[in-house]
């Protein structure tokens, strides 16, 4: 089977109390890559004997085995599971340049609650992943089953690095066999003399897939409250066409897709009920102003 990525790294807390759950919706990561670089990193600890560190890493290493294991029995996939202590962050991203990844997989929080569910926050080290990541980065709710992707949404904007985004798409439908819904949002209070442009970039990008036989919709609709308001408007458009997928571009580059940065770009990961995957500008290696 084809697939579009040849390795995926897939970070992972083992104490996690969703554990379970994600256990049974990695696999469904099948279809993306033919490797998984299975990760969890333990922060550093105390421990009142060397003897007892060791116990506590032995336990972990175990634990980590039996979730690769799992998946690997799943899938039929090469599955390597690896240990490492220090900072979440920096050992993700030192994984994924040292094992050649060409995506990192993560949820979007961890050590679940009711109060903290409800505020569904993306924790510090997605969002340290997703700002300086070299490759793609799949984020989800750890509180949501992972499905197959038949349907990936595609926000437009005017900026220069949207015809990165759309090959991208391309690519990843071709390979999976996904319809593309793409969709400009106009921002009513501001914007609403770029509707001509949009809606032109719209037609021409429709085509474009087209071109590539997936099949598409494309839809221009408003955002009545503003800039702040757009992500939002994205998170609700994506129940409506039921989209598997969110994929947007984490670079800044005019106004007009304010909503892609900052804390307006943390709401659509933190908030969104399907998995967002964030695409690095190909001509940048690091992201600027998430």
């Amino acid at each position: 089977m084809s697939v579009p990525y040849q390795t995926v790294l897939i970070s992972i807390d083992l104490e996690d109390k969703n554990m379970a759950r994600l256990d049974r919706s990695y696999p469904n990561l099948a279809y993306l890559a033919s490797k998984v670089i299975l990760l969890s990193v333990l922060e550093n600890y105390t421990f009142g004997s060397e003897k007892e560190r060791e116990s506590f890493i032995d336990n972990k290493n175990k634990q980590l085995a039996a979730i690769a294991s799992s998946i690997q029995n799943k899938t039929e996939l090469e599955v390597q599971p690896v240990l490492k202590i220090g900072k979440p962050a920096k050992e993700i991203l030192k994984a994924a340049d040292g094992y050649g990844v060409d995506l990192i997989a993560m949820s979007t929080h961890t050590h679940v609650d009711e109060k903290y569910t409800k505020k569904n926050a993306i924790g510090s080290t997605t969002n340290h992943v997703v700002r300086e990541s070299r490759v793609p980065v799949f984020t989800f709710n750890s509180n949501v089953h992972l499905n197959k992707i038949e349907k990936i949404l595609l926000p437009l904007d005017l900026t220069v690095e949207t015809k990165q985004k759309v090959t991208h798409a391309i690519q990843l439908a071709k390979s999976i066999h996904a319809s593309i819904a793409i969709v400009s949002v106009l921002d009513s209070l501001n914007f609403a003399d770029i509707d001509v442009e949009l809606d032109q970039q719209l037609a021409q990008v429709k085509e474009f897939i087209e071109e590539a036989n997936i099949p598409v919709t494309a839809e221009l609709i408003e955002s009545k409250s503003g800039a702040k308001s757009v992500a939002h408007t994205i998170l609700n458009y994506s129940e409506k066409v039921e989209a598997d997928l969110i994929m947007i571009m984490t670079q800044k580059e005019n106004k007009l897709v304010e909503f892609f940065m900052g804390s307006s770009a943390q709401t659509m990961i933190r908030l969104s009920e399907i998995p967002v995957m964030s695409i690095i500008p190909k001509d940048l290696g690091f992201i600027i102003g998430v």
